[in-house]
């Protein structure tokens, strides 16, 4: 019985392999055929936000920053594993809507043409940023 203490550590490893392999195929793998980046971004940081790719939940896992060329994401460290960063262009948005749910405002972002993904974000990050790209572009 012994044997199991250290069974469990493996056991563990294995199955968040698993559903970290699991939740990349269900949209952020389509984004990664596209957009795939490297670690080297710079731009202005929001921060970990909580977003929906795909009708996938990542609450409070992704990591946000934007410049001129457009939204970087990447997920923190425990879900990168089969989870490159992405880099999607502003021109690549192809249509945003208005989305309500209850209490909460969001922004659904229709990526590529064809689509490839739709992005839920927050109502407030998405306006941050849409401000921030046009004070630098009227520049």
């Amino acid at each position: 019985m012994e044997y199991l203490v250290y069974l469990f550590p493996v056991f563990f490893i294995s199955i968040w392999v698993f559903v970290t392999y699991i939740i990349s195929k269900f949209g952020w793998s389509d984004l990664v055929s596209h957009y795939k980046a490297n670690d080297n971004f710079v731009g202005k940081r929001i921060g970990l936000i909580s977003a929906s790719i795909n009708r996938t939940n990542y609450n409070n896992s992704l990591l946000l920053e934007y410049n001129s060329e457009g939204i970087y994401l990447k997920p923190i460290f425990l879900f990168r594993l089969f989870h490159d960063p992405i880099l999607i262009p502003w021109k690549d948005i192809k249509e945003v809507r208005d989305k309500k749910f209850i209490f909460f405002d969001f922004k659904e972002l229709i990526i590529g043409d064809p689509p490839v993904a739709v992005i839920k974000l927050n109502e407030k990050t998405f306006t941050k940023m849409e401000k921030d790209i046009l004070s630098i572009n009227s520049k």
